[in-house]
């Protein structure tokens, strides 16, 4: 997550990735945890130097089916400073800054019919199709490159095993 201040500016130059399911609800709780671990991983492997002034990206995919009859999808939002909650400030986390933030959505009719070892890669790949959202954000991204982040994307991808270039791929 966020560091503080100084180790912030020591890497500005790299761009921290977090995708995440954190938030399911009964019918989806095993496929959140499927996917913790690709997420991880593939967080890890994405964190790095694609230029511009993005400091952060989180990409929530969301597994609450009962927030597609409420809100659409998060779109993506560009924010320069994002504090923790004050009741979480206690626990040593500080403000991000240049923060990029939005939410991925399955078609839960889709995704709650493929078998669980199919799941991360039907997900990855609509995280990977929602990533051209930052090529429509160049301009508020600095020389932000969504073209190598995309690149990157899909190499990792490949290297962890998953193909996303069509639904259901198999690991």
């Amino acid at each position: 997550m966020c560091g503080s201040r100084r180790l912030t500016q020591a890497l500005a130059l790299n761009m921290e990735v977090s995708l995440n399911a954190n938030m399911c609800d009964a019918q989806t709780r095993l496929i959140a945890q499927e996917l913790h671990g690709p997420f991880k991983v593939l967080s890890r492997n994405l964190t790095g130097s694609y230029g511009g002034v993005i400091e952060h990206l989180w990409i929530d995919f969301e597994l609450i089916q009962a927030h597609a009859a409420l809100r659409p999808p998060r779109a993506f939002r560009f924010q320069k400073r994002v504090a923790p909650p004050a009741m979480l400030k206690g626990l040593g986390l500080s403000h991000c800054q240049n923060v990029g933030h939005y939410s991925v959505r399955p078609d839960f009719g889709v995704l709650l019919q493929f078998p669980m070892e199919q799941v991360a890669a039907y997900a990855l790949r609509l995280i990977y199709e929602s990533t051209v959202v930052l090529t429509g954000k160049q301009k508020r991204l600095g020389p932000f490159d969504p073209s190598a982040f995309r690149s990157s994307f899909l190499k990792n991808c490949r290297k962890l095993g998953y193909e996303v270039s069509s639904v259901g791929s198999a690991r």
